[in-house]
């Protein structure tokens, strides 16, 4: 077997520290995320707890193959495995001489591809673990519910054996991931929400601590000892020169020759960049997103102070495409906050139920029947039959039926739609953030539990040439919220503009603060 080097006070040191539920190893390619995951966490569990039943998993099966499992074979000693069938159809399964079981399996369902967003039922529930590892766990082929489902398998109860008074007495029951800087779920759910509370103290609903139970008066609410949090996650990350003295000469060399730009804070660096090419490059989860609680209350403050907001909604048509519909509320500084909306294929959602939907969400703020959304100019076409009568388009269909919607035609102009949003995403040095007054400050918001927004936003990119240069055209695909984002913000100034003196706006709004307040209580996000 060949010598394991970790440095003290190394990223690979650190790692195999770790004691929470969730560990997770990040950072830069090549810097000994996957031989520290099977060195310091599976061999460490598999000789130390006895009897345990381990799962080694990757998305796919020739991944898993190709990395972690020959990993596992470079690593662990010979006289250590009773037996590990490795032909084609074997199990897959290594079965220790102390009795512990690893399982290396792949996640997705074979033959089946998922998008992000879609939900998916992993092939691994039938069993309970010990420990779970993943490698890669940004592979898009794994999905959060994945994650959450195999947090849901950790219930083994191997007792331990070993000397280090830090391990549990027994489980260890420890979800176990790598993973390379990417702005997906990863991001988003687990090391967003860890990144906010180590920067400012501020901890998300998605932070992963102890929280009281639902039976408690505080359920939900993190269970607090001195003040802090009790963090079932923790963080490694690791650049590729982190690991230097075990790669090759010339590795990095090839790395840094074949990377520039914002790659190269990713693949060697580990930094959780944007990506290059990204049309929203200053859209970051951390700044721009509050949770519609957040949102709820700082519009109920506003309202508490004789300040009505304003209401700006957007739109953006599909058939078999999906359908969105965007709600807004926009402070006296030109703050935007996106705080509701739908994201559903016309199929799915005709026209009758979507109208039915934007009421809904009308009424738990109170935006007035008669606010126009700005939508799609090509909705105003007619084109679509409407029973037996003539064409009508679809924004005429709108106006049918007991929740009448009125759309307005949005600005068309892609690119300086596209430029519009931007100035709202950037932060200012003399903006001051709505809710804690601090500088540096972006003008738009958008709601945690908007997914679908985060998600297109996060991989919203510009199209290449043949050439692979970038051309000021965005890709047309998974574009729905971002069509809509330009829609709604298409009337509204430009930045560069001088701001207005504050003018009384509550004609815009008859509701009293306490009916904002009930309405919050019995929304459906609430």
């Amino acid at each position: 077997m060949p010598e394991y080097k970790v440095l003290t006070d190394s990223p690979q040191d650190e790692f195999g520290k770790l004691r929470t539920k969730v560990q997770i190893f990040g950072g830069g390619f090549g810097n000994g995320k996957t031989a520290a995951a099977v060195v310091q966490k599976v061999l460490r569990v598999a000789i130390d707890y006895p009897g345990a039943n381990i799962l080694v998993s990757r998305s796919t099966y020739p991944k898993l193959n190709d990395t972690i499992r020959k990993e596992f074979l470079k690593w662990c000693p010979k006289n250590w495995i009773k037996s590990f069938a490795l032909s084609k159809n074997s199990e897959n399964t290594c079965n220790f001489v102390n009795g512990t079981t690893i399982n290396f399996r792949y996640i997705a369902q074979q033959g089946k591809a998922v998008s992000e967003g879609e939900q998916t039922t992993s092939n691994l529930l039938s069993a309970t673990y010990d420990m779970v590892v993943t490698d890669q766990l940004e592979d898009p082929e794994i999905q959060y519910k994945d994650f959450l489902d195999l947090l849901g398998r950790l219930r083994g109860s191997a007792k331990y054996v070993g000397k280090d008074r830090t391990m549990p007495m027994d489980g260890p029951r420890w979800f176990v991931a790598t993973l390379n800087p990417t702005r997906n779920w990863c991001f988003r759910k687990l090391i967003a929400p860890l990144q906010e509370y180590k920067r400012n103290g501020t901890v998300v609903p998605d932070l992963l601590c102890l929280r009281y139970p639902r039976s408690h008066r505080n359920a939900g609410e993190p269970i607090l000892v001195n003040g802090e949090p009790q963090l079932l996650i923790s963080l490694v990350e690791g650049s590729t020169y982190t690991n230097a003295h075990n790669l090759g000469e010339d590795f990095i060399e090839t790395l840094e020759s074949a990377y520039s730009g914002q790659s190269k804070d990713r693949y060697l660096y580990g930094e959780w960049a944007a990506y290059e090419g990204l049309v929203h490059p200053d859209f970051n989860e951390v700044t721009h997103c509050l949770t519609q609680r957040e949102m709820f209350d700082y519009y109920s403050e506003l309202l508490g102070r004789g300040i009505v907001p304003r209401f700006i909604e957007g739109y953006d048509y599909g058939i078999v495409e999906p359908s969105c519909y965007l709600s807004a509320f926009v402070d006296r500084n030109r703050n935007v906050f996106i705080f509701d909306g739908f994201y559903k294929p016309g199929n799915d959602l005709p026209i009758d139920k979507q109208q039915r939907e934007i009421a809904e969400i009308r009424e738990s703020i109170g935006i007035e029947n008669s606010n126009p959304i700005l939508a799609d100019p090509a909705i105003f076409r007619k084109t679509m039959p409407h029973r037996s009568e003539p064409a009508k388009s679809v924004a005429e269909l709108f106006k049918v039926g007991e929740h009448s919607v009125s759309m307005r035609m949005a600005g068309a102009e892609k690119l300086s739609g596209i430029t519009k949003v931007n100035q709202y995403l950037v932060t200012s040095s003399h903006h001051r953030h709505p809710l804690n007054d601090t500088l540096e400050a972006p003008h738009l918001y958008i709601a945690t539990e908007l997914t679908f927004v985060i998600g297109e936003i996060t991989s919203y990119y510009w199209k290449t040439d043949p050439n692979g240069a970038r051309i000021d055209e965005p890709v047309n695909k998974n574009d729905h919220a971002m069509n809509t984002i330009k829609y709604m913000l298409s009337k509204e100034p430009d930045l560069a503009a001088k701001l207005p003196k504050p003018r009384d706006m509550s004609w815009q709004h008859r509701w009293t603060e306490g009916d904002l307040k009930q309405n919050v209580r019995n929304h459906r996000y609430g």
